[in-house]
C-alpha cells in the first residue's frame, strides 16, 4: 500500500438502479438499493463495486436493473 493511504477517506458507493432510470439520473435518492464500503484508494472503488454487486445484490438480467459504482470522499 502507498504511504498515507490509510488517511484517505473514500467510499465505494454501489447504486442499483432501474433500467428505466438514465445513468445521469441514477443517484442515492433514485436508486432501488445503495451499498457503501470503505476503500483506501480510488482504484479500489471499481473492484469493490464488482465484488459487492456480484455477491450481495443479485442483479439478474430479467430484473431490468443495472449497477453504477461511484467513489466518494467520506464526510468527516
Amino acid at each position: 500500500s502507498l504511504p498515507g493511504a490509510a488517511m484517505i477517506q473514500l467510499l465505494a458507493v454501489i447504486l442499483v438502479c432501474a433500467s428505466s432510470t438514465s445513468p445521469a439520473d441514477c443517484t442515492r435518492e433514485t436508486a432501488l438499493d445503495v451499498v457503501t464500503r470503505p476503500v483506501a484508494l480510488p482504484t479500489e472503488c471499481m473492484s469493490m463495486g464488482q465484488l459487492v454487486g456480484a455477491e450481495a445484490l443479485d442483479v439478474r438480467r430479467e430484473d431490468r436493473r443495472y449497477l453504477m459504482v461511484r467513489c466518494e470522499k467520506r464526510k468527516s
